[in-house]
């Protein structure tokens, strides 16, 4: 295990073609430090909620040499802490809670929540109910000591760095803190290098590594050296996870994105 001041990397279930059983395994021979899962959106069935599926995870992890370094709730694309539904919200609510315990016991101690939108609702309604699903969820966070880490993402109503400060401030509790995407950020319209410098590494929890427009590191449009160089300005200690498309030949691109990162961030 590094020490916690150093930079750790993380990669994406979706970015291998593995079953959660081998992932680990497999990321640990690739070289990555972490993974980071996917939750979706029938997680009430899937090996994160039950307690066999739990137990099949611990051994997985235990077993490979890599860790859980994170959980994204990607149910959230269709149960949006902003929906107008009070169900909808204690659906969220419910794999909130629940993730912050199941990380926890599993040793991960951050957990990605796109900030999603949900239909017809304004940006600035969106926005409130956001701040108030989050500071209901706060105090498991912080009885757990697992970070929920709100991610800058489309059509959602955190599309700025401002905007999730927003919502970051608005929450106010010290668990509650920013999941930023500089490639999410650029496709925004947005500049990253200002973006991570705004949020700084005392609200950054973790960081996503894609190159929008190209599939692998270094092929996009985004400004890598750019990027990298803030990362460091900013004394950022975290994760860095990759979050790229798969490819042919999935390991291969790992491979190459985990260099590529490691030769501008250390």
């Amino acid at each position: 295990m590094k020490g916690d001041n150093a930079l750790r990397y993380g990669i994406r279930d979706g970015c291998l073609n593995e079953p959660w059983e081998k992932l680990f395994a497999v990321a640990h021979r690739l070289g990555f430090d972490g993974v980071e899962l996917d939750i979706g959106g029938d997680f009430r069935q899937s090996m994160w909620w039950t307690a066999d599926g739990m137990a099949r995870l611990r051994s997985a992890i235990q077993q490979s040499g890599a860790e859980l370094a994170s959980v994204c709730l990607g149910a959230y694309w269709g149960i949006s802490p902003a929906s107008r539904d009070p169900q909808v919200r204690a659906a969220a609510r419910e794999l909130a809670i629940g993730s912050l315990r199941r990380c926890r016991d599993l040793g991960a101690r951050w957990i990605l929540a796109p900030i999603t939108p949900a239909q017809d609702v304004p940006h600035e309604e969106a926005r409130q109910r956001w701040i108030e699903e989050m500071r209901a969820c706060a105090p498991v966070a912080e009885e757990t000591e697992v970070y929920l880490a709100l991610e800058n993402v489309g059509a959602g109503s955190a599309q700025s760095a401002s905007d999730l400060l927003a919502i970051v401030e608005g929450v106010g509790s010290p668990y509650v803190k920013a999941y930023y995407d500089p490639g999410n950020g650029l496709s925004l319209g947005n500049d990253p290098v200002a973006e991570i410098l705004l949020l700084g590494a005392e609200r950054i929890v973790e960081i996503h590594a894609k190159d929008p427009g190209g599939e692998l590191l270094g092929e996009g449009k985004l400004d890598w050296d750019a990027v990298a160089a803030a990362i460091k300005q900013i004394g950022y200690s975290g994760y860095v996870v990759l979050e790229t498309p798969r490819t042919s030949d999935p390991e291969r691109a790992a491979r190459h994105n985990l260099a590529f990162l490691r030769e501008r961030l250390g």
